[in-house]
């Protein structure tokens, strides 16, 4: 069964960026054993290089117990011409684990990395041996990794970091919903230190639109005599049509960015970027936020892609704005407040200053006044003229500038006429 499953898998990749090669199983009744090597090929790579390689080794148990089919133990290491600088931050080690394979077909392993160093042209790197988990089921994906401490030293340059934690759980991992995060507890460097670092992403999935949202903090950060904290910036795409996403994805990975497109392909990509654009979707920052020693600011802003009226992209009729930001406290010089209110587009609230705008069909507001949007709207109409251009597949060459007509009179005086004989 192992062995069939082993075979499947390797015939799946023997192609692409990730192939397997060499499989080498040894059969048992009770028992069994093998290797096999995982190498990543680079197909955008500049310059020809020979593939990462990774030599994996297996033992395999077939008795059943309460936690599935078949336990195993094994380890990897790098292998082949460009592992020579893993090897040394490895220094001989390997990773290692051990897991099963349950009865409904998932593979779970628990992992161990050695300690890490290297010491590189007067540039030390050290981290923590560390450890972590795997779960691999037919759709999803879970994965947690936990670093102790890991510090960078040299060339008058340091850097620290504590309790390093990735966790990343995928619901579809061929869609990519699910959540991602990376925490650092502690981190400083010769001139930073912050506290509670954390990057996060949530990707979801609603009928046929996808959601994102990106979220980066630090609960305390200390500069140059600053103390700075509860910074949180918010970043997100609601209603992303989720087959034209799909398209976009694979066309970009299988031609290099489009650098190595075929003419179908073009065509594919032009044709999901429309419907991209027809079926609408908004981008923004529903969160800015942070505090000082002097005070603070928040602040929002979302820009909105309406769904198409009809079959042509028409962002001068689709596209609406707002945004709005509060500055608090003695975050703005006196003068520099007594500036901006003397604009008029910024206005006095209790403990500071706002400011915000919106825009929606043709009509700009500025903190309450309205201003004209003409010079908006040419400029949407001017990009709809480029966007329909580019999607009928048009060369997007600018028209020459031509040139103003001379009158008679301003024209150059020609030859002087030859005298009668």
């Amino acid at each position: 069964m192992l062995a069939a499953g082993l075979q499947e898998l390797a015939l799946e990749h023997s192609k692409g960026d990730l192939r397997i090669r060499n499989l080498a199983h040894e059969a048992g009744w009770l028992n069994s054993s093998g290797a096999l090597d995982l190498e990543w090929h680079n197909q955008c790579a500049e310059d020809a290089e020979g593939p990462t390689v990774v030599h994996l080794e297996y033992r395999a148990r077939h008795v059943p117990d309460l936690k599935g089919l078949t336990r195993f133990d094994w380890s990897a290491a790098p292998a082949g011409e460009a592992a020579t600088g893993v090897q040394q931050l490895l220094r001989g080690g390997k990773l290692t684990g051990t897991g099963h394979a349950g009865f409904d077909g998932t593979f779970s392993t628990e992992m161990q990395l050695p300690e890490l160093g290297m010491v590189a042209n007067g540039e030390t790197l050290q981290v923590t041996p560390s450890g972590g988990r795997m779960e691999l089921g037919k759709t999803a994906l879970r994965f947690d990794w936990v670093f102790e401490r890991m510090a960078m030293r040299g060339n008058g340059n340091a850097l620290e970091a504590k309790h390093i934690a990735l966790t990343l759980d995928l619901k579809n991992r061929t869609v990519g919903t699910g959540r991602a995060a990376l925490d650092i507890e502690s981190m400083s460097t010769t001139d930073v230190t912050l506290q509670g670092l954390r990057v996060s992403s949530e990707t979801t999935e609603r009928g046929d639109r996808l959601d994102s949202r990106v979220t980066e903090s630090v609960r305390s950060a200390q500069f140059l005599g600053q103390n700075l904290k509860d910074l949180v910036l918010e970043a997100e795409v609601k209603g992303l049509h989720t087959a034209s996403v799909q398209t976009l994805s694979k066309v970009f990975s299988e031609s290099c960015g489009l650098q190595n497109a075929t003419a179908d392909e073009k065509l594919q990509m032009r044709t999901a970027l429309k419907k991209l654009l027809l079926a609408g979707f908004s981008v923004g920052i529903p969160k800015l936020q942070g505090s000082g020693n002097e005070g603070g600011l928040d602040g929002n802003l979302v820009l909105t892609l309406a769904p198409a009226q009809g079959d042509e992209v028409l962002l001068a009729s689709q596209l609406s704005s707002s945004g709005q930001i509060n500055i608090k406290g003695k975050l703005m010089q006196p003068e520099q407040k007594a500036f901006a209110l003397s604009t008029g587009y910024v206005n006095e609230v209790p403990d500071g200053v706002q400011a915000g705008f919106e825009y929606g069909g043709g009509i700009l507001k500025v903190s309450g006044k309205t201003l004209d949007g003409a010079m908006v709207q040419l400029g949407l109409q001017k990009l709809d003229a480029w966007i329909k251009t580019f999607l009928a597949g048009e060369s997007l060459a600018l028209p020459e500038e031509e040139l103003p007509a001379v009158a008679p009179s301003e024209a150059p005086a020609g030859p002087p006429a030859a005298p009668a004989s």
